[in-house]
């Protein structure tokens, strides 16, 4: 099987630099985090996961680094790129920027961040990425709602960053990824992956770009135990952590693809995703201790 195995979590400094070490003596692809102000649950530890990245980046040597995805109502796009150029830098080429429409209302109203409907969200990512491709690019940028002036070149360009689009849209969200992306982030939902998939690489044709070279990934909570007894101690954990219903994880999770099992049934998952194009997963751990982590994931590459 190759399909790379990554994490993603969003927690302290101390414990994600810990955790990201650790990732990276075992030859996980790659450390991200979740970028979020607060979570579904607002009781999780938040900070400004980027700024955390950064930290982490001057810690580690090889690991690939990312984040799942910073909302484009968060931050400018120039904003973002600066901070991704520079996260970039520090990490020696390592960083992969996620950009997103934004989907937590809740930490919007937290925070007093504008929380436009869903459209005009997306309209403003499409915008955003356009300008993030053209400051890559060394271009200007005349759009809506941003706009980047084409003397001076911003420097550095972040040429070695990559940009991820993630989401579970069926038609905008992978059509956005196949155009300015270098990796779609699939995450799990009725539509099929297939189907997305193409849509991106479509898209990825059209815009003159090489649809083999789009990263396909995919990001779901990590719900798997050595037999059915720690499955089903996963699954209370979880569910208290999220504050969801343990059925809704036992059933609903698999039907939109999430494995939730043991071992040989998340590896018979593994082998389904990889025949449907995707080439990466990142195991959502944010609620988990670290050492409920290294179990977990221990698992998995034992």
């Amino acid at each position: 099987m190759t399909v790379e195995l990554a994490i993603q979590t969003m927690t302290s400094y101390a414990t994600s630099l810990e955790l990201a070490r650790w990732a990276e003596e075992r030859e996980l692809a790659a450390f991200a985090v979740a970028d979020h102000y607060i979570s579904s649950s607002t009781k999780a530890y938040a900070l400004d996961q980027l700024t955390v990245l950064a930290a982490v980046a001057a810690g580690t040597d090889t690991i690939e680094l990312a984040s799942l995805v910073s909302p484009v109502t968060f931050r400018h796009p120039a904003v973002m790129h600066k901070v991704g150029v520079t996260l970039d830098e520090v990490s020696g080429g390592r960083f992969s920027l996620g950009v997103g429409a934004g989907w937590l209302e809740a930490e919007h109203t937290a925070f007093g961040f504008d929380f436009p409907d869903t459209k005009e969200r997306f309209d403003r990512l499409e915008d955003a990425l356009a300008y993030l491709h053209a400051a890559r690019g060394g271009r200007g940028h005349d759009g809506r709602f941003y706009r980047l002036a084409p003397e001076p070149v911003p420097e550095p360009r972040g040429g070695s960053m990559r940009l991820v689009v993630g989401g579970s849209g069926t038609r905008r969200t992978p059509t956005l990824a196949g155009t300015y992306a270098d990796e779609f982030n699939v995450f799990p939902a009725e539509a099929s992956i297939e189907s997305r998939v193409e849509t991106a690489r479509a898209a990825a044709r059209k815009a003159g770009r090489d649809p083999g070279s789009l990263r396909i990934s995919m990001a779901f909570p990590l719900v798997v135990g050595a037999d059915e007894a720690e499955v089903e101690e996963r699954v209370g954990a979880v569910a208290a952590a999220r504050n969801t219903d343990p059925d809704r994880i036992r059933t609903r999770w698999p039907e939109i693809g999430i494995p939730v099992g043991p071992v040989d049934h998340f590896q018979t998952r593994l082998a389904e995703l990889e025949a449907a194009g995707v080439e990466r997963v990142y195991l959502q751990v944010a609620f988990d201790s670290p050492a409920e982590i290294k179990h977990s994931v221990g698992l998995l590459i034992a």
